[in-house]
Formats: structure tokens, sequence, C-alpha cells
């Protein structure tokens, strides 16, 4: 019989990492918000960044993608399908290395490739920055300072990455749906194919809760 991880997977911040970190990365959107933002790593992947975007489309949803630079200079086009269809772009370093295991100058270097190879493709510059993993280091704070970025984390993990067939998928889809609260941001990834059962199941419950503002504001518009 398989096994399937979905249900344990699915991770809320722990407040006391929150606090810690304090105004240093943001995990929730601010006080006055009500809803919650959807946010995609990993991407643009040609195979599945594009029915995400399709999906979102549906419920007019508009959300951040935290794409690598690498996949940015493979698939120029999809990051232009992304921002036309209004939603935010932001930096997840260009290869997605463990920044706990490189030194300073080369977290600067993945950051500013990133910057740099978004820049080229759409004339957009990120104001955002997810470093790989979510790992926070000291190098990580003194790098995203040094480029103007603020960082942005989650603080509901959906554990998407980890579904391997349907099942799994509609257990992450449920359970997310179960435990998401106002001012959440949710980690999602658009570079795994069950991510598109996941928001066929999760996105109209979140609707339905007016969780997802169904208009054309951008995402994290409080963000500077």
């Amino acid at each position: 019989m398989a096994t399937h991880h979905s249900l344990k997977q699915v991770q809320r911040t722990p407040s006391w990492k929150q606090a810690l970190l304090g105004r240093l990365v943001q995990h929730r959107l601010p006080a006055d918000e009500s809803g919650i933002e959807l946010t995609f790593d990993d991407g643009p992947n040609p195979n599945v960044t594009p029915a995400v975007l399709e999906r979102l489309a549906r419920h007019d949803v508009r959300a951040t993608f935290f794409v690598l630079g690498r996949n940015v200079l493979r698939h120029r086009s999809i990051l232009r399908q992304i921002l036309a269809a209004g939603h935010r772009i932001a930096n997840h370093s260009l290869t997605h290395p463990r920044f706990g295991h490189v030194d300073y100058r080369t977290i600067c270097k993945e950051i500013r490739s990133c910057q740099h190879a978004v820049e080229d493709a759409i004339g957009v510059t990120p104001t955002l920055f997810r470093p790989p993993f979510g790992r926070i280091t000291p190098g990580v704070l003194l790098a995203a300072k040094s480029t103007g970025l603020k960082i942005v984390n989650w603080s509901l993990d959906s554990g998407d990455w980890r579904c391997r067939d349907e099942q799994d998928a509609e257990q992450c889809a449920e359970l997310t749906a179960a435990l998401v609260q106002p001012r959440d941001i949710l980690l999602f990834h658009d570079n795994h194919n069950w991510i598109m059962t996941i928001l066929d199941q999760l996105l109209p419950r979140l609707a339905a809760r007016c969780l997802i503002p169904n208009d054309t504001r951008p995402s994290l518009r409080h963000v500077q």
C-alpha cells in the first residue's frame, strides 16, 4: 500500500520563529489585511506554470512568483506570461543553492544574477527575495539588504512538493484549506505536476471563505 505524506507535511511556521526574525523577514501579511497570499517557488516551468496561471485566472487571483534565475534564462516567454497576467515576480536566487553552505560573496552573486536575469527578460526589478529552502543566515540578511530586497518567507507550507499521486494532492489541498488563516502567506511550487490538482481543490474553498481577493490589486501590495 502506498504511503501518503501530505497530511504530515502541511506545516505552519512556528510563532517563535516569526517573532525571532521580527521585521527582518516577513512571514504574514500586515495586520490590516483579511485575505491571504499565494506564493509559488522555483519556476518558471513551461510544463506547469501556464497551467497554474490558468487556474489563478479562473478565480481572478493575483499571486507572487519567486523565480529562479536559471529558469528565467531558459523560459523568458513564460516569465512574460506571469507578468502579463498581473502577478508579482520576485527573486529566489539563480540556482537554488543551500546558502548555509556557501560564502557571502556567493550569496550576493546568486541574488544579483537572478535580479539581472529578470530585469533583462521583462524590464522589471524585483523588490522581494525568498532564500532557497527559506533558510535565513546572517549572510542572507546582509546580502538582501545590500541589494535592497525585502525577505518574504511563508506562514503555511503546503508541502505540495512531497505529493506523489492524486490522493496525496487531494489530502494536501484538504489540510491546507483546514489550516489556512487570514493573513497567511502560503508556500507552493510551480514546478511540480500535482500542484494543478491541489489548486483545483483548494481555490474554490478559499474563494468561498473570501480569503482570496476577487479583484486586481497587486499581490503583497504593502511590502516595500
